[in-house]
């Protein structure tokens, strides 16, 4: 009598299942790296994007307020606190003359609950 050998056995099929399986199971932690690393992206671009709002409003404005000017801004779209700081020579000395210190910090908790902040600064002419 002749066995025909030709076909996949039920052993084959379940071993070829659990090799893809595993490979599949390895790359789901890449998935978990890959959503973190978007939500990281997502909040460095909408915190520069309120940090160069605020920056571009005062360059924009003929007069300064009076300083040492701060300004606190709270529960901004998305969670975000914003305070700017403007400062000149005649508040620090460090301040080269002729210019604004604008120093923007801003802070938001991330997906995770984190807290975060940062901080951009930069100088304007009188």
């Amino acid at each position: 009598m002749k066995i025909n050998d030709s076909g996949i056995s039920l052993l084959e099929v379940m071993v070829g299942m659990i090799l893809l399986a595993l490979g599949l199971l390895t790359m789901a932690p890449m998935v978990v790296v890959s959503i973190q690393g978007n939500n990281i992206s997502r909040d460095a671009l909408s915190v520069s994007t309120l940090a160069k709002e605020k920056l571009e409003y005062y360059k924009g404005l003929d007069v300064m307020p009076a300083i040492p000017y701060v300004q606190n801004e709270s529960n901004l779209p998305g969670g975000y606190s914003r305070t700017t700081t403007i400062r000149d020579s005649v508040g620090d000395p460090l301040i080269p003359g002729g210019l604004y210190e604008i120093d923007i910090a801003i802070s938001w908790k991330d997906k995770s609950g984190v807290n975060r902040s940062t901080v951009y600064s930069t100088y304007v002419e009188k």
